[in-house]
């Protein structure tokens, strides 16, 4: 069962909510972040990114952290970053166009997510897991919430839907990327009471997105035991920050292949591809499929729509197998390329499908990348039966939205730091 508990965050005051919070620390590009960094004296980017004011350098923590510790202190001193008085969760709404994003910002338990009442359906790497772990350690918070998603629940549905009907919100801002973004403080112990009590009959939580920044917070939080004792379990450094939203509320995106290989400008490659696939020519604009088992491939200013041929498909064993990202991962990356290893082969990057199919095309087309393979998005049933049975899908299987913004709420981890009531 899931330990979910309320925290007194460390956030922005309400009017510079816009300013500080800003994308995902790791999402968006790394031009995009310089210059907020450089035109956005708030940003919390300068927290979580001191490396940018430091030009062509290498991360480096020993002499980068400092800066950005710098930046944390002087938003605490001058009020631009403010602590609650008492524990609460948050209610949070991401509106991208007219669709709404709605969620509960709260506590969840390191533990569980050892102990697999939060499940996950992606590895980790060590060294980005320990890169986080060290972040904060030595900031000692965490302020990019894990999302997290669970079977939809009428009562905790209620609740939120009480807040936005009948609370002005705590915050209230336009994104420069024209997402709206609202916050209430949910304070009331009634209403924390029954939030808790809804999840504690929840028998699973999923990891949407943030398995590093859990990972981390695991490492974090051992640590912390090792140096500290084990404490009595209501320290904040034995949770980490999420934002649960259910099943029926998130979007999820395919997740696109791009290949470097000079093996694709030869006639060898299509007749590898055929020997696995039924191969269908669709004009000279990337192929976007539209049912699963469907993938497309572009290069050359050439698309084709691809199947796996029926005698390859047969021989397809347990729903790990049968994912479209697990028949590319075969099929395609091993059995064509030689790639064996995803997370790690320089040939090989990814792109989501929320970017549109023309970026992809332009990524091809310009001579970045020599092959572009499209994929139909998994689905949240895909994904949910691969974690429930502690599977791992392969590297980039998912893109998941929305995408919680960065310092919007923080979990501190400092000394004498409790989170519940």
């Amino acid at each position: 069962m899931a330990v979910i508990k309320p925290f007194a965050a460390l956030r922005p005051s309400r009017e510079k909510a816009g300013q500080v919070s800003c994308q995902p620390f790791d999402s968006g590009s790394k031009e995009q972040a310089s210059q907020e960094v450089k035109n956005n004296t708030y940003s919390y980017l300068h927290v979580v990114k001191p490396y940018l004011h430091f030009k062509g350098e290498k991360k480096n923590p020993d002499k980068h952290f400092p800066s950005g510790l710098e930046y944390l202190n002087r938003f605490k001193e001058e009020g631009v970053l403010i602590k609650d008085e008492k524990p609460a969760f948050y209610i949070y709404r991401m509106i991208v166009g007219s669709h709404a994003y709605t969620g509960i910002i709260a506590a969840a338990s390191v533990q569980d997510y050892l102990n697999n009442a939060i499940l996950k359906h992606e590895n980790t790497l060590t060294e980005k897991q320990n890169e986080i772990a060290a972040h904060i350690e030595y900031f000692n918070s965490l302020g990019n919430p894990v999302l997290l998603t669970y079977p939809d629940d009428q009562e905790i549905d209620k609740v939120i839907q009480n807040y936005i009907n009948h609370h002005i919100p705590e915050y209230n801002f336009i994104s420069p990327d024209q997402k709206k973004h609202n916050l209430w403080v949910v304070n009331h112990q009634e209403d924390i009471d029954l939030i808790e009590e809804r999840f504690s009959g929840i028998p699973y939580l999923y990891i949407a997105d943030g398995h590093h920044r859990s990972a981390g917070s695991a490492a974090y939080c051992e640590r912390r035991i090792q140096k500290d004792g084990p404490g009595f379990g209501d320290e904040s450094y034995n949770y980490f920050p999420v934002c649960l939203i259910p099943f029926s509320k998130l979007t999820i995106f395919e997740y696109h292949r791009l290949v470097r290989d000079k093996l694709v400008a030869t006639p060898a490659f299509m007749e590898r591809i055929k020997h696995w696939f039924e191969v269908v020519p669709s004009g000279h604009l990337p192929v976007q499929p539209l049912n699963k088992g469907e993938f497309g491939i572009y290069f050359q200013n050439k698309a084709f729509l691809l199947t796996l041929r029926e005698e390859y498909k047969a021989d397809l064993k347990g729903l790990l197998d049968t994912l479209d990202v697990s028949i590319v991962e075969q099929f395609i990356l091993r059995n064509i390329f030689e790639i064996n290893d995803s997370k790690t082969d320089h040939r090989l990057s990814f792109m989501d499908g929320g970017k549109g199919i023309g970026h992809l095309q332009e990524a091809v087309d310009s001579g970045e990348f020599d092959l572009a393979i499209t994929l139909f998005p998994t689905s949240i049933e895909e994904v949910k039966v691969i974690a429930e049975n502690n599977l791992i899908m392969p590297p980039k299987s998912t893109w998941i939205e929305p995408k919680i913004r960065t310092g919007l709420l923080i979990l501190e981890h400092g000394p004498g730091e409790k989170v519940g009531n």
